[in-house]
């Protein structure tokens, strides 16, 4: 017989089978293969419900921001405020009524609009604060000449007219039961105060809109909490008609005092467009990566599948090549499969994506991450998301098994399968070899580097990730002698069912590969996450227990300073042996811009510990000490001088008194707060550290509160307090990225499940005629499963070996002069391999099953 010719090698002879024969080909295979092709599908589809959920929850956040923010600049024509700087470094510009005078005199200027905000919260009959930490806001209640705020429509009572008084969002007021008349109480960063709320109101302030509470105070009360008497935070001006902004802007502009910033109303709704962009873009792209691991993760599934799928049907490719259909039309049958099923994927992963959105905010929400409220937005943008990811990472991973069904001879129709190519599996192998020796070269190589940087952590990444590749082309080759070790106790404890479990698995390296792979990625990167925050939290128990040598701090739930009134409370109480004020502000220091940490000239020592590598804490009540990297970059000795610019403009030559390790309680530099309080228009302590007297430091925390009249805006920590809040931080962000993970493990089980499954098919006639010759349903089932914890095991401890030697090695490259040396998790890495086996057994569940339940006559014969 003449052998078959290869039609694609001459297009001059028509194929035997036009395009629409092979498209009734196609959608019978689709058809006929549904079931298999079904967990492949769901693979596809939660890796689609995670982009198309994270850009609907993009999409929704941005539209509830804006929506928010509308109207807090409408008609404004021109906006001024403190710039960032003089924000962070407490300065406070003179933004005083005699500016705000000028400014209403000017031509063009149609009104003048001047008020404070901070933060505020009120406080609930039970004593707890409302609202979150960030969105409780108070400010000014601005009335004109008929009494009245426009921005604010009363529903109830009036608004504030002196420092005993408040007015109180009504959604806040009804949620607390409170009504006007009462006694209530709100706390900002002083002491509580017990204002008589005299009213209840709505409006379309950002903040009100964003779900955060909103209390008014008179003008007098608002400058005294926000900023300081006569001074005010923003002032709006709004434009008569016909007058230009940039025309407005130009006459304002030469007003425009020291540390305050003027913009148009264009510009300063522009600048709040790029805020609420930057704030969505980080959290956008941190959940598209998880995103993009997970469809990584699914395209192994996929080739996989698809390369079943093709192995299953090398006699049907066969055939169809004998009877005259070309390679291209092979490939492109295949590809049409996996574009049919890419769409439909992409279709339904949408629809569970908008569900996902629901499912993110509520976790966001349980976090305090305070996302706004408001519907779900439906973006074109998600959906196009949704159907090309779902197609393009479909036919990408298929592209390589449609290849190969083209390459199928016609004369395989008659053999019952060929033996695979070992020369792929060699170049494989080199070019994975040489891959994971580049990028442990590089990652161990940048590990050694003394100075380091955030380009060092991003070549660390890049290692690992050229190793990551790398060890994934090289499972094929480590396959066989690994699970053949893995296999041997199994074999010896399941029997006969163990050694043919053993035998399955390495029958086919490619397969056992790519199964493998997929969950290999999830625990690297699970593996590498643990090592970073257990080699962090003993840092920070390390700077916990050794940098604080005072029994207590006093800090703001909401993270902003305090004011003088807390401070002399605090250094009031009784019982207090020693205290401090630590206060913060950014300076030049030596030309450079230094994070500046003041704590008091006499106490502060004794209250947090540095570690001197030159000098002592005698010359801290002196001079300047900085920290070691600090000193090592200026050249820096004790006694030498410092050039320092403070917040204020004014400078001074400081000797260093002292240079210690590397400290993040105490930062860059360290000061006496006598040294830079003058230099801040309001000096407000970040936090109060407190010593108790011989006895008192049991009681010293019940002390504190009652002097800082049971506030529940602030917080009050023990040492023990800030290693397990450090400590909670961490857990809570590690365990936030392995639920962001757990998508991608759920999706190794998959491919697990589809992997067994079409095993099981393909070995009918085997399975029918191990079942003749005494192997009974259990140990059928037996077999299934031990294969399954066999490959899940394999992944894992590949894994979490590659995940442990990244997470070392970056972290040693990344403590930036801190003395953050790597831990090992072993517990929570015994309890990923637990997991693993675990998962292997529930993936095989439903194949073993199957498999269990063939008839035996019916399997040999192939039915």
């Amino acid at each position: 017989m003449p052998p078959a010719r290869d039609r694609a090698a001459d297009p001059a002879e028509p194929p035997a089978e036009d395009g629409t024969d092979m498209w009734k080909t196609t959608v019978r295979n689709l058809v006929a293969h549904r079931l298999r092709l079904l967990l492949t599908a769901v693979a596809i589809v939660f890796g689609v419900a995670f982009v198309s959920g994270v850009l609907t929850l993009n999409a929704t956040v941005s539209d509830g921001y804006r929506k928010a923010a509308a109207t807090d600049l409408k008609d404004v024509a021109v906006g001024m405020r403190a710039t960032a700087d003089a924000t962070r470094d407490l300065q406070v510009p003179q933004l005083d009524e005699k500016l705000v005078d000028k400014i209403r005199t000017l031509p063009g200027v149609s009104a003048v609009r001047a008020t404070n905000s901070g933060f505020t919260a009120v406080v609930d009959k039970d004593g707890d604060r409302m609202g979150g930490r960030r969105n409780t806001t108070g400010t000014t209640f601005s009335p004109g000449k008929d009494g009245q705020d426009p921005k604010y429509r009363f529903t109830s009572g009036r608004g504030p007219a002196g420092a005993d008084e408040v007015a109180v969002d009504e959604r806040a007021a009804h949620d607390a039961g409170f009504k006007v008349g009462d006694r209530i109480r709100v706390v900002a960063n002083g002491p509580v105060l017990a204002p008589l709320l005299v009213g209840t109101f709505t409006t379309d302030d950002a903040q009100y809109k964003l779900g955060g509470t909103l209390t008014l105070f008179d003008r007098a009360t608002a400058q005294a909490l926000f900023s300081r008497p006569g001074a005010y935070s923003t002032i709006a001006v709004y434009a008569a008609p016909g007058t230009a902004e940039a025309a407005l802007l130009a006459e304002i502009r030469p007003l425009t005092p020291r540390g305050a910033e003027a913009k148009t109303g264009d510009a300063l709704r522009t600048d709040q467009r790029n805020d609420i962009e930057r704030s969505t873009k980080s959290l956008t792209q941190t959940l598209l990566m998880f995103a993009g691991i997970a469809l990584f993760v699914g395209t192994f599934i996929i080739a996989n599948t698809f390369s079943m799928l093709v192995a299953q049907r090398t006699r049907e490719f066969a055939l169809l090549r004998a009877i005259g259909a070309t390679r291209r039309q092979v490939s492109r049958a295949v590809l049409v499969e996996a574009t049919v099923l890419g769409l439909v994927s992409g279709i339904v992963g949408y629809v569970l994506g908008i569900g996902l959105c629901q499912g993110l905010r509520a976790v966001f929400a349980a976090i305090d991450a305070e996302l706004p409220p408001g519907p779900v937005v439906i973006s074109s943008g998600a959906v196009i998301a949704a159907l090309v990811v779902g197609v393009l990472v479909t036919v990408v991973a298929a592209w390589l098994p449609a290849h190969r069904a083209s390459s199928i001879p016609p004369v395989a129709a008659l053999r019952s399968d060929l033996p695979p190519s070992t020369k792929n599996l060699r170049v494989r192998n080199a070019v994975g070899g040489l891959l994971v020796a580049l990028g442990v070269a590089v990652v161990y190589g940048v590990s050694r580097v003394e100075d380091k940087g955030n380009g060092d952590l991003m070549m660390i990444m890049g290692g690992g990730f050229l190793a990551l590749i790398g060890v994934i082309m090289l499972v094929p080759l480590l396959s066989t002698p690994v699970l053949r070790l893995l296999g041997r106790p199994l074999a010896a404890l399941f029997g006969v069912s163990g050694k043919l479990a053993k035998e399955n698995a390495v029958r086919n390296p490619r397969r056992t590969a790519a199964t493998a792979s997929a969950l290999m990625i999830g625990l690297i990167l699970v593996s590498t996450l643990s090592v970073f925050g257990s080699s962090l939290k003993q840092e920070l128990d390390r700077v916990a227990l050794r940098g604080i040598s005072a029994d207590y701090g006093v800090e703001m739930v909401s993270g902003t300073p305090m004011d003088a009134a807390m401070v002399d409370a605090v250094r009031k109480a009784p019982g207090v042996r020693a205290m401090s004020p630590q206060l913060g502000a950014q300076a030049r220091v030596g030309g450079t811009d230094t994070d500046i940490t003041a704590l008091d000239a006499g106490t502060g020592m004794d209250l947090l510990h540095a570690e001197f590598v030159e000098g002592g804490p005698q010359g801290f009540a002196t001079g300047l000490i900085v920290d070691e990297q600090r000193a090592k970059d200026k050249g820096w000795k004790v006694g030498s001088l410092a050039d320092v610019t403070f917040p204020d403009g004014k400078t001074a030559s400081i000797p260093v008194g002292g240079i210690y390790k590397k400290n993040l309680l105490l930062g860059d530099a360290l000061m006496t707060t006598e040294a830079l309080a003058p230099h801040l228009d309001r000096p407000l302590a970040s936090a109060i550290f407190v010593k108790a007297a011989p006895g008192q430091e049991a009681a010293m925390r019940g002390t504190l509160k009652k002097a800082l009249g049971d506030n529940p805006a602030v917080k009050i920590m023990s040492k023990d307090d800030y290693r397990k809040e450090l400590g909670g931080i961490i857990d809570l962000l590690l365990n936030l990225l392995y639920g962001l993970l757990g998508m991608a493990i759920v999706i190794a089980v998959i491919g697990i499940v589809n992997t067994l499954a079409m095993s099981v098919f393909e070995r009918t006639r085997e399975i029918g005629m191990l079942r003749a010759i005494g192997l009974d349903r259990r140990r059928v089932r037996v077999m299934i499963r031990v294969e399954a914890v066999l490959i899940s095991v394999f992944g894992a401890l590949l894994g979490m070996g590659l995940g442990l030697l990244i997470g070392v090695l970056g972290v040693r490259a990344a403590k930036g002069g801190t003395e953050m040396t790597p831990v090992v998790p072993w517990d929570r890495m015994g309890l990923f391999l637990i997991l693993a086996a675990l998962v292997g057994m529930l993936a095989a569940a439903w194949p073993a099953r199957r498999a269990a339940k063939m008839e035996v006559l019916g399997a040999i014969r192939g039915a």
